[in-house]
């Protein structure tokens, strides 16, 4: 069945509604996520990783041990070279130096071509801190008797191990002390 064609005022109705009708409702707005993307790839593909991205996996770096006592603090870019600069609390700078081809291998594996090719260690506070030991978990070292739980060579723990190098420590000061 057909419609009938609209009256008069329906019409006239209908144009009164048009003409005064607001602006069409507002587009959602684009996803920001892919403008930085947009943005941010061949940046990425142009210097490499940043220092973020390395901090977010620093532990599977460096692993959970030396994650605790250090973090990179920025990339430095020279004529081609690219350094990592690595801020390291106490001994943990050592054992990074003495790392760092392993630590290179593995942020090459992680940012790709790109990758810094040299490691410089700072000595310092890493900007989280490492983890206290809370005064219950601490280890309570026992006096022991140097002859009757150590004996010469066989010794099993490590306070019997320490203890013996004391007394032979102790003997050759006195043998010294003696001539």
């Amino acid at each position: 069945m057909r419609k009938p064609p609209p009256s008069m005022l329906e019409q006239a109705a209908s144009n009164f509604i048009s003409s005064r009708r607001g602006r069409p409702a507002a587009r959602p707005q684009p996803s920001i996520a892919r403008a930085v993307e947009r943005v941010m790839k061949p940046l990425a593909r142009r210097f490499g990783v940043g220092v973020e991205q390395l901090r977010e996996h620093w532990s599977e770096i460096v692993g959970e041990r030396l994650a605790k006592w250090s973090e990179p603090e920025t990339i430095q870019r020279s004529g081609g070279i690219n350094t990592l600069v690595i801020r390291a609390r106490g001994a943990a700078g050592a054992i990074l130096q003495a790392e760092s081809r392993r630590i290179l291998e593995r942020v090459r594996t992680f940012a790709g071509d790109r990758a810094p090719t040299r490691i410089r260690v700072i000595q310092g506070q890493a900007r989280h801190a490492a983890p206290t030991v809370p005064p219950a978990a601490q280890v309570s070292v026992k006096p022991m008797n140097s002859s009757s739980q150590v004996s010469e060579g066989v010794e099993q723990t490590p306070e019997a191990r320490l203890l013996s190098a004391l007394n032979r420590f102790g003997k050759s000061v006195k043998a010294r002390e003696g001539s």
